[in-house]
């Protein structure tokens, strides 16, 4: 499928510093909504198979769930990573060793609750020193309205040390009101991408009864100096360091140029023979089984 721009219509030095400023930034129409809606479809097929079985999903909160997707299901996976507008901010960011680590998907159904603030992993030392080592590039695969719960976002938090924070990620709810008078609505758009620090407080907010299911693809993408490069170089066989989990037949239909920048997992021979999806990605704060 192809691209709708291209890096020279994209200024991704002024990305780059409104991630560093805002922790967070849009690009606008970057994949055409044909893909936006395969994406949809394929999301969808996967988790119905998450859900399949125990373990597929992480519960996110009332009515909302996390999955990891495989990414030779998802048709637009590779248009999306191999895209040169995310492939110079990679290098630009992080250097040419940069890694995808991650593909995750957020799925919020009618009358999920508001999550509480959080962020997505205490603050590296890195950052402590300025140094940002991840975004996320987060896919919407419907185009979002405020009924279904936007994603919502404190910008300029991702500097913010969290040192009083519970496990270095979620805040005090003394700090709610400030963060809710300072916070964006993003209403993500079919075709359109935002990319953000995980380190920017964030929460997916509460849903219509009325609404529909809306994924989100969430592509993780690293510098070699992050903890998930490290990690896995200290313990491959850790299953907790993020990672994508694929077959080898995928992996055979690959290019040299795009598996370099793969952190990868070949968990069966063949696309047909993938293991029952299970989910290592858990956040206690964020299980929120209760009934609201």
């Amino acid at each position: 499928m192809a691209t709708t721009i291209t890096p020279a219509r994209v200024d991704v030095a002024a990305l780059i510093e409104a991630i560093y400023q805002d922790g967070i930034t849009g690009i606008p129409n970057l994949l055409p909504t044909e893909w936006a809606d395969q994406l949809d479809e394929d999301l969808k097929k996967e988790f119905a198979a998450a859900l399949s079985h125990e373990g597929g999903t992480a519960p996110r909160g009332w009515n909302r769930f996390y999955f990891e997707p495989y990414p030779e299901r998802l048709r637009g996976f590779l248009d999306l990573i191999t895209h040169p507008v995310i492939t110079e901010l990679s290098v630009r960011m992080f250097g040419n060793d940069y890694k995808v680590v991650e593909l995750g998907c957020d799925a919020p159904l009618p009358g999920a609750i508001n999550q509480p603030w959080h962020r997505d992993f205490p603050m590296p030392e890195e950052t402590r020193q300025g140094r940002l080592t991840s975004i996320a590039i987060n896919a919407s695969s419907v185009d979002v309205t405020p009924d279904m719960g936007p994603f919502q976002c404190v910008p300029s938090t991702h500097f913010d040390p969290g040192d009083d924070f519970d496990g270095g990620m979620f805040p005090d709810e003394s700090k709610y009101a400030e963060y809710e008078g300072r916070m964006e609505s993003r209403l993500g758009r079919r075709g359109s991408v935002s990319v953000r620090s995980g380190l920017a407080l964030h929460r997916g907010s509460r849903s219509s009864n009325r609404s529909r299911v809306r994924p989100v693809a969430i592509v993780g993408i690293v510098s070699p100096e992050d903890r998930a490069v490290k990690k896995r170089i200290a313990n491959p066989e850790d299953p907790d360091v993020p990672r994508l989990r694929v077959s080898q037949q995928y992996i055979d239909s690959l290019s040299e140029d795009v598996l370099r920048y793969l952190s990868y997992e070949v968990v069966a021979d063949t696309e047909k023979n993938l293991p029952p999806h299970f989910t290592h990605h858990t956040f206690e704060g964020l299980k929120m089984a209760e009934m609201p």
